[in-house]
């Protein structure tokens, strides 16, 4: 029973570490627990039924497991495994049987080939293998006597109440039925063996996702034992025990409580960061010059050509060969002496008066309707104006009152360089609101 006991620091391991884990890894790395039920057979000295074999010769097995990723392909799992094996050979020559309980636990290193390499790591259906090392224990029983009566092999293959060598006993003797009672303790009389043993558990199967937090499982054991008195035969060769199982697994945790909401599943981020609002070729976030005209030539920072350099975009240009230096005006035109004499004087003829009054001066009418104007512009300023929600307030760099696409892909580098205290929630409703402003 110290030996049994040690299972439960490794239950604790397995379970208590799991919890450790943060959010972040999703399912994938949660523990899960499962309970299966199955066959349980053995495979020994006794050599059973004529054309009797591991899959016919069995009991029911039942059990439980708990099991626990690390990575993407390695983990961790414990399985407790309980039943009876049972075989029993009787023909001319030979009757044996036995029947015992079986308790094992074993623990193991766990391989799943949902890796991305051999298959999805969402597929539906997962192969893995494991193997490790358990600890079982039983306790064999034989079924020798039916009826208070004890059972004589006879030479035919059948059973009597009394030995085939006895004299008379070929006229005195009764046949006699087996009960398959298992009443007798089989111990070897010169052998002192233990009833428990270690041995080294290899398993394969296929896991089936249901939902995030239920599974199925189907698997095959091939235990190999280092006893060979399981049958109470000893004959040269240790025991083994092979098992078939199907199980329910429980995820703990789930996909829906780590993951992001997947409204923008679809969406492309890079979209923003390669935007090009004015097609001239250059993206928004190193184009100086938004909003250039369709089909006009820009340079490397996104701005009209301007050959001659006079400070008019070549497509506004009149006059595109304008020497160095040279003032022109708005059409990019050279002025000359006259024409800048001109302005000047026109200038000079325009008489600017100012009135200066005071509220003094205006009568309450007046007044009154200077208020009214006040207020009705100020309501409209006030309904027409979209308000930055407070957490984004610091994302608007130029403080415009508007989040521009440049601000929006800012964001979302400094959430994922670790720069802002944003969430993923928040992302989504920064781009909602994007949208709508």
């Amino acid at each position: 029973m110290k030996k049994v006991a040690l299972i439960f620091p490794i239950l604790l391991i397995i379970t208590g570490g799991s919890y450790g884990q943060k959010k972040s890894n999703g399912l994938r790395n949660m523990p899960s627990i499962g309970g299966h039920i199955g066959t349980l057979s053995y495979i020994g000295d006794i050599a059973g039924s004529k054309n009797g074999s591991a899959l016919t010769d069995w009991k029911v097995g039942y059990g439980f497991y708990l099991e626990k990723k690390i990575g993407n392909v390695f983990g961790i799992s414990m399985n407790g495994t309980f039943g009876k094996v049972s075989k029993s050979q009787l023909d001319e020559n030979v009757f044996l049987n036995f029947e015992s309980d079986i308790m094992a636990f074993d623990l193991n290193a766990l391989f799943d080939f949902d890796n991305g390499l051999i298959f999805k790591k969402e597929t539906a259906v997962v192969p893995f293998i494991s193997v490790g090392v358990g600890y079982l224990t039983f306790n064999s029983k034989g079924d020798l006597m039916g009826n208070g009566n004890t059972y004589y092999h006879w030479s035919d293959g059948s059973l009597h109440d009394q030995s085939q060598t006895m004299l008379g006993s070929d006229t005195s003797s009764v046949e006699i039925k087996r009960d398959y009672h298992y009443e007798s303790e089989l111990q070897d009389s010169l052998v002192d063996y233990a009833k428990n043993s270690f041995f080294i558990p290899l398993r394969v199967g296929f896991k089936f996702k249901v939902t995030d937090n239920l599974g199925l499982r189907m698997s095959a054991a091939y235990m190999l034992t280092f006893t060979d008195y399981i049958d109470n035969v000893a004959g040269g060769a240790n025991d083994r025990l092979f098992s078939t199982n199907i199980s329910l697994q429980y995820n703990f945790g789930s996909h829906s409580s780590t993951k992001p909401d997947d409204k923008y599943k679809d969406f492309d981020f890079s979209t923003i960061d390669d935007s090009d609002f004015d097609g001239d070729g250059v993206i928004d976030r190193k184009d100086l010059c938004q909003g250039t005209p369709k089909g006009v030539g820009v340079d490397n920072k996104g701005c009209p050509l301007d050959g001659d350099g006079d400070g008019v975009a070549d497509y506004l240009d009149k006059e595109l060969d304008t020497p160095g230096g040279t003032i022109v005006n708005e059409e990019g035109v050279t002025l000359t002496d006259e024409m800048i004499a001109l302005q000047e004087k026109m200038k000079d003829s325009v008489v600017t008066e100012y009135k200066v009054f005071t509220a003094e001066e205006l009568s309450k009418d007046e007044i009154d309707e200077i208020q009214k104007q006040y207020m009705e512009a100020n309501n409209a300023s006030s309904n027409t104006e979209q308000k930055i929600p407070e957490i984004f307030k610091a994302l608007d760099i130029d403080g415009d009152k508007f989040i521009s696409a440049k601000e929006v892909t800012g964001a979302i580098d400094g959430f994922f360089e670790g720069e802002n205290n944003l969430t993923a929630k928040n992302l989504n409703e920064l781009i909602d609101y994007y949208f709508d402003q």
